[in-house]
């Protein structure tokens, strides 16, 4: 039987508790622990689960369509999808080209109706476990952000993030120019394209290094109103 594997994981991979490398090393020995079994195709994405539009995915699907492969073989189903809907509709696309399904750590046989429903019950958790992540990760912003502390992200120009509170404090280098953009744009009615152009003739750089533009520009003047106001 030729067998195919998927791997995914959603962010950076240092923070996952199964890596790209670990999912594809325990799909290999499980392929390789199979009579009959051939490994002639992998796929990976680095991309969230919510969605089915991932590079690879999309590849696994092209390929099982096909027939290059007679199963699709992934470490846990939530790998594969992270929602009833998407779980569903992968399916049937791998049912239609004739390719069947298995998690390596989950048992079950999507050939039988118990096995479907198995499958259908693990689509329900995983999207369950992902909006309770979600919430949690909502939660811990608003309530750092009631604390008055920063929440993540890059912070505006012009501020740090005092590493001991959490909190926006005022960078000595960058302040001054704040005043001065705002200023420009505030008082003297100078437009966001013209303020670039002078930032830059200047030999000013963005936070990020990269020349001014309007947008950023405008970033600068509606975070300062906010911090104002």
């Amino acid at each position: 039987m030729k067998i195919a594997t998927y791997t995914r994981i959603s962010t950076d991979e240092a923070h996952q508790p199964y890596s790209l490398e670990a999912q594809a090393t325990r799909l290999r020995s499980y392929v390789d622990s199979q009579e009959d079994w051939e490994l002639v195709r992998t796929f990976s994405d680095q991309a969230s689960g919510a969605t089915t539009e991932r590079p690879d995915l999309e590849r696994a699907l092209a390929a099982a369509r096909a027939h290059r492969f007679d199963l699709l073989l992934v470490y846990r189903v939530d790998r594969f999808a992270r929602s009833v809907r998407g779980l569903a509709t992968l399916l049937e696309a791998l049912d239609a080209a004739g390719v069947a399904f298995r998690s390596a750590t989950e048992p079950f046989d999507t050939a039988t109706p118990a096995g479907r429903m198995m499958v259908q019950m693990l689509g329900v958790f995983a999207e369950f476990e992902r909006a309770t992540i979600i919430d949690r990760v909502i939660a811990g912003m608003e309530r750092k952000a009631a604390r008055g502390e920063w929440c993540g992200g890059a912070h505006p120009y012009g501020y740090l993030v005092d590493p001991a509170s959490g909190h926006l404090v005022v960078n000595p280098d960058e302040a001054p120019l704040v005043a001065v953009i705002f200023d420009r744009y505030g008082r003297k009615r100078h437009g966001a394209k013209t303020i670039a152009t002078w930032l830059n003739k200047h030999g000013h750089r963005t936070k990020a290094g990269k020349p001014w533009n309007h947008m950023a520009v405008l970033t600068v003047c509606w975070r300062t109103r906010l911090m104002i106001a």
